[in-house]
């Protein structure tokens, strides 16, 4: 009788202590985005989910930088204590400028002495609808249309053109003949629109870019910069049009896939700071007037 008061007792105790450990949550970690797509410059959420049984003794992943992703907003532990232990919520906001499919890797979550591991997640980075895996295709020239009153222009030509002829005869005669020496006159020197851009990015260089006014201004003139280029020297109607509709412009250039790619980085960082007000580092800067310019330089040199 005693003997199985003992296991009684026994299996009472073990079944508490079952029952104690079955209440104590679950450990349970998981990653999510709010979009698997996105163009390049747009902004995605990436959060981390964490339930644990203890309220202490949690070590939760914190980043600067991910590999071809930038940091926008940073995320701040916001922990949830209850009796059953502690949950957080954490949130990221990420952006990219990388074409391509570009993965947020897996994160490591400690919980008491146990490490758990995050899913690593691939997002599908893109600069546009634009399809360049066709082939490019050369802008077309610009079709004239005939107006009538142009008729009258060479017969206006060249009713000028005798009244200046007679008018310099009758110069030459009146110069005394000693004075009639020939004088060489320089050609007048003209800026082609290569020059008017290299001279205008020149000038963004030397700009002092340590508040947010000054980098917006920055960018707005690296965009302005390429937009005249593409008028002066191709004939485009750049001014009127958005970030992404000259993209699409662009796009009809014999362009190297990742130079175009590249270029189309550096126009969106320019939306990415007047809207969303992101400031890009001095290298990023740097970097993005040098895509600018050695696009500039190329356009000129093609012709296309």
């Amino acid at each position: 009788m005693a003997k199985t008061l003992t296991y009684i007792v026994f299996f009472t105790l073990l079944l508490a202590r079952s029952l104690s450990l079955s209440a104590q949550e679950i450990p349970t970690v998981k990653a999510s985005v709010d979009k698997n797509q996105i163009l390049i410059g747009e902004p995605i959420q990436y959060t981390i989910d964490v339930k644990s049984p203890f309220s202490a003794d949690n070590v939760l992943p914190q980043f600067d930088s991910i590999p071809h992703f930038e940091m926008i907003e940073k995320a701040n532990p916001d922990p949830v204590i209850s009796a059953a232990g502690a949950s957080y919520h954490l949130e990221w906001k990420l952006t990219s400028f990388d074409s391509g499919t570009r993965v947020i890797p897996a994160f490591s979550v400690m919980i008491g002495k146990q490490v758990f591991k995050t899913d690593s997640i691939p997002i599908e980075v893109s600069y546009g609808k634009v399809d360049t895996a066709g082939d490019y295709h050369d802008i077309k020239g610009i079709i004239a249309v005939e107006n009538p009153d142009t008729k009258y222009i060479p017969w206006a030509v060249g009713a000028i053109a005798v009244i200046a002829l007679a008018l310099s005869v009758w110069l030459f005669r009146q110069l005394p003949t000693a004075n009639r020496e020939l004088v060489e006159v320089p050609a007048r020197t003209r800026s082609t629109p290569l020059d008017e851009a290299l001279a205008s990015l020149a000038l963004l260089k030397k700009m002092n870019l340590e508040e947010p006014a000054s980098v917006k201004k920055y960018y707005s003139g690296l965009n302005d910069t390429l937009r005249i280029f593409l008028n002066r020297q191709l004939g485009l109607v750049t001014m009127e049009k958005t970030s992404e509709e000259l993209i699409i412009s662009l796009s009809r250039l014999n362009m190297e896939r990742e130079q175009f790619s590249n270029l189309t980085a550096a126009l969106r960082m320019g939306d990415f700071v007047k809207f969303a007000k992101y400031i890009p580092g001095p290298y990023e800067n740097e970097n993005n007037l040098e895509l600018i310019r050695s696009s500039i330089v190329f356009i000129n040199e093609t012709g296309k």
